[in-house]
């Protein structure tokens, strides 16, 4: 009887010791593995990045028409109204005012446009952005003429077509507005990305020794790009500098050709070889060291024995008054040709300054966003008359930005939340999920402000969460478990334990009956 006991005690005891350590594995094991081996991931807003449409965004604008007369008002307003109802992005806040006989009376007595702008904007607080004054002045020689502030002439009631047509093409640029929701636009290939800020670099490359090249890099570039830019220095930060590049030469491959100029022929290079000048130019311009995006434009010394080097089309002179071409989200180049009297003896080659960064200016608009205005019948735009660009160009520049902004980082966030929906073991930390979760309240409030005309305010909020977005989809910490991806993991844990989990396996039917009372092995017979 007492071997009996004793035997069912060293039984029992077997079974418990195996139930502690199937407990232990099982309860405290098995979880904390699960612990230890899971990919940490904040809570993101996924419903809100899925339900970004950038086709609800709406742009609010202000236009304040003042005519002679209540009929003249109400009739270009309601034209204004009608021709923009219908529109998905832009709504505009039309109202309408009565002339002052004074004012009136000098808008039609003064000699020419621009003093009448002068009249208007003492009258009038044309530095408010985002608004646009339409008035009525009848001595014009033609229906619309909008001015370098932001201010529109028209003659009379029958202007109300060519408003709307320049309203639409000129002033809120909608085609290429709409267009950039989609980021599918014309323009959007030639200008830059939105960014914080960009360097402009001025580059002046001499190809040989016998090339004496004269030119103001420095001064140039304070009076010129630096006061083009500094009218936009509320959208991004720019830095200015200039290089000399010294024995870049470059086979143009030119073809001479007899003419009566004054040199007796010119060369002929066409456009197709001249983006391989690009290229010899980026191995020598210290360009790239920065993270910042750099607009370059570069001055090329035309040796005499190669000028005056002409741009042809095919087999078609390019009639321009100065040979330059441009690098769509690159830069310009411009030619300077040399004089023939530079050109005897010790002479230095003395480019025309006004002339050249004048083409630099005028590379420099569609680069940034500005792009070129088509011709409207009966409607004149008031020629620059200095570096600095329209006040409503800056204006429709701010909302193009704000919008491509807006639209990047909606894109940007549906692709990190598709990404991670896919992968999941893409770590998202703590830091991660700020970027994404401040770029999403930024987005959310840019619309807003948008949809409000605060034009500046929505700039900054929309090129926070730009940035923010740009951030989180860029953060080196998502990539640091794929390397190690599931198949892996179980490749590694199966072998190390699979040799413990086994006999622990085999035991659970043993310990079940045990639990259960049950005999674990037949009695032998005597």
């Amino acid at each position: 009887m007492g071997k009996q006991t004793k035997s069912d005690a060293d039984e029992s005891s077997r079974m418990w010791a195996s139930a502690s350590f199937v407990g232990v594995l099982i309860i405290i094991g098995l979880p904390l593995w699960w612990k230890t081996t899971e990919v940490y991931r904040v809570s993101l807003p996924y419903g809100k990045i899925a339900a970004f449409d950038s086709r609800s965004h709406t742009v609010a604008t202000e236009v304040t028409v003042m005519a002679n007369d209540d009929a003249t008002a109400s009739e270009i307003a309601g034209l204004i109204e009608k021709s923009f109802e219908d529109s998905p992005t832009l709504k505009i806040k039309v109202t309408k005012t009565i002339l002052s006989d004074s004012l009136r009376n000098t808008l039609e007595s003064v000699a020419d446009d621009p003093e009448a702008i002068e009249e208007i904007t003492a009258n009038v607080d044309v530095n408010k952005p985002n608004t646009l004054y339409i008035v009525q002045r009848t001595p014009l020689f033609q229906q619309v003429w909008l001015s370098t502030e932001r201010v529109m002439f028209f003659r009379d009631s029958t202007a109300g077509p060519t408003v709307v047509e320049a309203l639409k093409n000129w002033v809120y640029q909608t085609s290429v507005l709409q267009a950039a929701f989609s980021e599918s636009d014309e323009a959007r290939r030639t200008r830059f990305p939105p960014g914080g800020g960009y360097h402009v670099t001025l580059s002046l490359a001499v190809p040989s020794p016998k090339t004496k090249l004269r030119f103001p890099a420095r001064e140039a570039m304070e009076d010129y790009i630096g006061t083009f830019v500094d009218e936009l220095s509320e959208l991004h930060n720019f830095t200015l500098k200039s290089q000399w590049l010294y024995l870049l030469d470059f086979d143009f491959k030119a073809k001479e050709i007899k003419d009566s100029s004054e040199y007796g022929r010119h060369f002929a290079v066409r456009q197709d070889r001249l983006h391989l000048l690009l290229t010899k130019i980026e191995e020598r311009a210290a360009t790239h060291v920065s993270q910042l995006p750099t607009i370059n434009l570069v001055l090329y010394a035309v040796p005499c024995e190669r000028a005056p080097l002409v741009i042809y089309d095919d087999d078609t002179r390019v009639p321009t008054p100065v040979q330059a071409f441009m690098s769509p989200k690159w830069g310009g180049v411009v030619l300077a040709n040399p004089k023939p009297e530079e050109c005897g003896g010790e002479g230095e080659v003395q480019p025309n300054v006004p002339r050249v960064m004048g083409a630099f200016v005028a590379q420099l608009r569609p680069l940034l966003g500005i792009p070129d205005m088509a011709h409207i019948p009966d409607a004149q735009l008031d020629p620059l008359r200095s570096v600095t660009p329209r006040r409503w160009e800056v204006d429709a520049l701010l909302r193009l930005r704000v919008v491509e902004q807006i639209t990047s980082a909606e894109k940007t966030l549906q692709s990190l939340a598709q990404l991670l929906g896919k992968i999941s073991n893409i770590v998202i930390n703590d830091e991660v999920g700020a970027s994404i979760n401040g770029a999403v309240d930024g987005i959310g409030l840019a619309r807003e402000q948008l949809a409000r005309g605060d034009l500046m305010e929505a700039y900054n909020s929309s090129r926070g969460a730009h940035q923010a977005a740009e951030t989180a989809f860029m953060e080196p910490s998502l990539l640091a478990l794929l390397y190690f991806p599931d198949d892996q993991k179980y490749a590694i844990y199966i072998p190390l334990f699979l040799p413990v989990m086994f006999p622990v396996v085999l035991s659970l039917k043993t310990l079940l009956l045990w639990l259960r009372g049950k005999p674990l092995h037949k009695e032998k017979a005597d």
